[in-house]
C-alpha cells in the first residue's frame, strides 16, 4: 500500500512537469545537435539506433565515470527502474452493500459430470480469460435464469453452453460458477451484478468490470490488476513500474558532443549522445562539469524543474513510453527506491577509537549525591 501511494505522489509529480512545458522558462525545447542547449527544459533526440536497456539512475553507491570526456566508466550494472501509463477504462464501481468481504469460499469438486477426477490446476493469478464469459450475452442471460431454479442446496450443475464449460454450485447463500479454461479452472462468485473473485496470494476479492479486475481498497478506492500487480488507478489510467539491469557505458563523450540541457539555476546539466540516445547528469558548479550518474539509454525528452524542496529535478522520458524521475544528483525517485531507503533501518552510530573514563561527579552535586 505503502509503495502505491508513494507511485501516485510521483507519478502526480511527474505529471506536473509534462503539463508545465514551456513555464516559467523552464521546458524549452533543445533541438537536435544543438551542443549548446541552454535555458534549461526538452530534449528533443531522434536517433536511429533503437533503445537499449532501461532508463533510471543507479543505486546510491554505484561507481561513476572518472571525469568527463572520453573518461572510462567503472561501473557493474545497475538497477534501472521505469515507469509508464497505461490506460484502463474507468471501472465502474459496486455499492458498498454489494461489496464482498466475507470469508466465504467455493467449495470446488472432485469429480466432473462424468464422474471423473478433475485434474485441472487452480488459477493462481487473476483469470483474464474471464472475458469470453462476460462478452458472451446469452451464457450470462442463461446463469443469471439459472439463479432462480437451480437452487438445491449444496449440489453441482454442470454446463456446456455455446462452448463456455462451467458448473454452478449453491451453497444456501451465495451462487458460485466454476468456469474451466484448458487446464485451470477458477470459481467465481456473482453478487450484486457483478463477477467476484478471491486472490489467493493477496487475499482479497476483486471483482471483473470493463476488462479487468478491480479490487475496492481501503474507502473504496480502486485498484486494478494490471501487470501482475494491483495498482491504484487515477486520471483514466495506472502507473506501472518495472525493474532491469543495466551497464552504464564504456566512456563518457566529449563535453560538448550531442545535446545539452541546463536546469533553470544553472547548476545541473544533462548530455544526450549517440545513435542510443544515452543521457548523462553533470553538475555545472564545478569547472569542467562533474559527471554525476548515467541516466540511461533511449532518452527522448529531458525536462527540468523545481522540486518542492527549491532544488531541480529531471525527467526522463524515453522512446519506449516510459519515464524516470531523479533529483539533482541523479537518485531515482522511484517509489520502489524510496520505500526501500525507508523500510532500511538506520546505520549504527560510529563506535569511537577509545573510552574516556567515568565521570568523578555527577552535573550539579558532589560525588554520591
Amino acid at each position: 500500500m505503502k509503495r502505491h501511494a508513494l507511485s501516485a505522489m510521483l507519478v502526480a509529480a511527474a505529471a506536473a512537469l509534462l503539463i508545465g512545458a514551456g513555464r516559467d522558462g523552464q521546458a524549452v525545447e533543445a533541438a537536435r545537435g544543438d551542443g549548446g542547449g541552454g535555458g534549461g527544459g526538452i530534449i528533443r533526440q531522434g536517433g536511429g539506433g533503437s533503445p537499449r536497456g532501461g532508463g533510471a539512475a543507479p543505486r546510491a553507491g554505484t561507481a561513476a565515470p572518472a571525469a568527463h570526456g572520453g573518461g572510462g566508466v567503472h561501473s557493474a550494472p545497475h538497477a534501472v527502474y521505469r515507469e509508464r501509463r497505461v490506460t484502463v477504462p474507468r471501472a465502474t464501481m459496486p455499492a458498498p452493500e454489494h461489496t464482498v468481504r466475507d470469508q466465504n469460499r467455493a467449495v470446488v469438486p472432485q469429480k466432473n459430470e462424468a464422474g471423473a477426477p478433475i485434474t485441472q490446476r487452480r488459477s493462481a493469478t487473476p483469470p483474464s480469460q474471464h472475458t469470453t464469459v462476460v462478452r458472451n450475452t446469452t451464457v450470462v442471460n442463461n446463469i443469471r435464469a439459472q439463479q432462480r431454479t437451480e437452487i438445491v442446496p449444496n449440489r453441482y450443475y454442470w454446463h456446456n453452453d455455446h462452448g463456455v464449460h462451467y458448473s454452478h454450485y449453491y451453497d444456501g447463500h451465495h451462487h458460485w460458477y466454476g468456469f474451466y479454461h484448458g487446464p485451470t479452472f477458477y470459481w467465481t462468485r456473482y453478487y450484486g451484478n457483478y463477477w467476484w473473485w478471491y486472490d489467493p496470494l493477496y487475499a482479497r476479492w476483486v471483482f471483473w468490470s470493463n476488462g479487468y479486475w478491480w479490487w475496492p481498497g481501503p474507502g473504496g478506492a480502486p485498484y486494478v490488476y494490471v501487470d501482475n500487480a494491483y495498482y491504484p488507478y487515477s486520471d483514466a489510467g495506472v502507473t506501472i513500474e518495472h525493474v532491469a539491469e543495466q551497464p552504464a557505458p564504456a566512456s563518457l563523450p566529449d563535453a560538448g558532443s550531442g545535446s545539452t540541457v541546463n536546469s533553470p539555476d544553472g547548476k545541473r546539466m544533462v548530455q544526450i549522445f549517440g545513435d542510443d540516445a544515452q543521457a548523462f547528469l553533470y553538475d555545472k558548479t564545478e569547472t569542467p562539469p562533474k559527471f554525476l550518474r548515467y541516466l540511461g539509454a533511449g532518452a527522448a525528452k529531458v525536462r527540468f524543474s523545481t522540486g518542492a524542496a527549491g532544488t531541480p529535478q529531471v525527467l526522463v522520458e524515453y522512446k519506449d513510453d516510459t519515464f524516470s524521475l531523479f533529483d539533482q544528483d541523479g537518485n531515482s525517485q522511484s517509489a520502489e527506491v524510496k520505500q526501500e531507503e525507508s523500510a532500511s533501518p538506520a546505520p549504527p552510530p560510529d563506535t569511537p577509537d577509545s573510552i574516556p573514563p567515568p565521570p568523578t561527579s555527577a552535573p550539579g552535586g558532589a560525588p554520591g549525591q
